[in-house]
């Protein structure tokens, strides 16, 4: 039987479906993020498109869980840790400060001297370390929306899942992998147990909390990466088959037909994370691992986490300065210069930093001595996502 390990170790741990994954995925991010930029819409929509909102971060989550797995059993975990914030935080920064010292000045309506010493500036700088501050004092006042940059929400559970897998590591649970799949049904189970026990808003702090985290829409960034870290321990056992990969698709496709973001009945996220996710992560997997085509231009560079940095704040950007209220219009318009902004902070910021990250990852190793073509870290997707 043809298994997704068996895969990977005739490639060398390497697989070139993973590489373009990710680039569709966060530019999948920007298209959804047009709808909100342009018209301030977050209102839902039915069907496939829900469903895409639902599931292109959760896919992202899911693929980073089984990629950074293989790390977290390779190194120290001292070593992991630092491995994934010389990924993550070195890009990160600079987008905040060029958001706070470039874009701001550019587009606030306050006097640059009131912009200048408005704490709020200064306040902004804390998305470095994982603390999300969405607005500028003044920036994009006049915009539908004035968020700076709306992408940056799955940094704190990215970090989150950091410190989830380093709970792994440390409890032993690597090596046990049916206890990761358990933790990921006890979120679910939870998430359903909270969401039917209080359907209303939670009154105190730990309530919101728990509602975020177990029933609310990031619960599925949690139990996707630990469905993505049971894919990568069982991937000696997990099947790449054409049938499975077929049931999965249909399964993805049915839940977007049957609009299942929609119910009402339970708890939608819960009901979706046991429904949706496992096929989900499956079909991510599997064609992570197969050998997909890369357009040449995106086989210099592993441009998605760029993607996801600079694309909300360059559609930000060209809402205020051309009058195009088009959706479509606005992300074709957009694209472009997300992408060379992209490979700007590919190029100059993040392939750089691999000189320092090459003892602590042979996949980084290997991108930094060829000097082009795959990506660096396979995991390097944060989002990201939604990176």
């Amino acid at each position: 039987m043809q298994t997704v390990g068996s895969i990977l170790d005739r490639r060398g741990g390497l697989a070139p479906g993973f590489d373009l994954l990710r680039i569709v995925l966060a530019l999948s991010v920007v298209i959804w993020h047009g709808r909100a930029i342009v018209n301030n819409e977050i209102t839902r929509v039915d069907g496939f498109f829900e469903l895409g909102s639902y599931g292109i971060i959760a896919a992202f989550f899911g693929l980073s869980g089984f990629l950074i797995t293989g790390s977290a059993l390779r190194l120290r975990l001292r070593d992991f840790l630092l491995n994934r914030a010389l990924r993550i935080v070195p890009a990160l920064a600079v987008e905040v400060v060029l958001s706070a010292l470039v874009l701001g000045p550019l587009f606030t309506v306050l006097p640059l001297a009131d912009y200048a010493t408005d704490p709020h500036t200064v306040r902004y700088f804390a998305n470095i370390l994982g603390f999300i501050v969405y607005t500028l004092p003044g920036v994009f006042a006049h915009n539908p929306t004035d968020v700076v940059n709306g992408s940056l929400w799955t940094i704190p559970h990215e970090i989150a899942c950091y410190a989830l897998m380093s709970l792994c590591v440390l409890t032993g649970s690597l090596r046990r992998p049916g206890l990761v799949v358990g933790a990921a049904g006890l979120i679910i189970l939870l998430g359903f147990l909270l969401g039917l026990a209080s359907p209303g808003e939670p009154a105190s702090l730990p309530a919101r909390l728990a509602d975020k985290l177990l029933v609310d829409k990031a619960s599925r960034l949690y139990v996707a990466f630990l469905l993505g870290i049971a894919a990568y321990l069982y991937r000696y056992r997990l099947p790449y088959d054409l049938r499975l990969i077929g049931v999965a698709v249909l399964a993805v496709g049915a839940a977007g037909a049957l609009d299942l973001t929609a119910v009402t009945a339970v708890p939608v996220f819960p009901f979706l994370n046991l429904v949706v996710l496992p096929a989900l992560v499956y079909l991510t997997v599997c064609l992570g691992v197969t050998d997909l085509w890369v357009p040449t231009l995106l086989r210099r560079g592993d441009y998605s986490y760029g993607i996801y940095l600079y694309g909300w704040p360059i559609q930000q950007a060209l809402v205020a300065l051309v009058p195009v209220r088009a959706t479509t219009g606005q992300v074709l318009l957009a694209l472009p210069c997300i992408l060379l902004f992209a490979m700007v902070s590919w190029h100059l910021i993040e392939r750089p930093i691999l000189g320092l990250r090459r003892r602590f990852s042979f996949v980084a190793a290997r991108r930094f001595e060829s000097g082009g073509g795959r990506p660096a870290d396979p995991a390097a997707a944060s989002f990201g996502p939604s990176r």
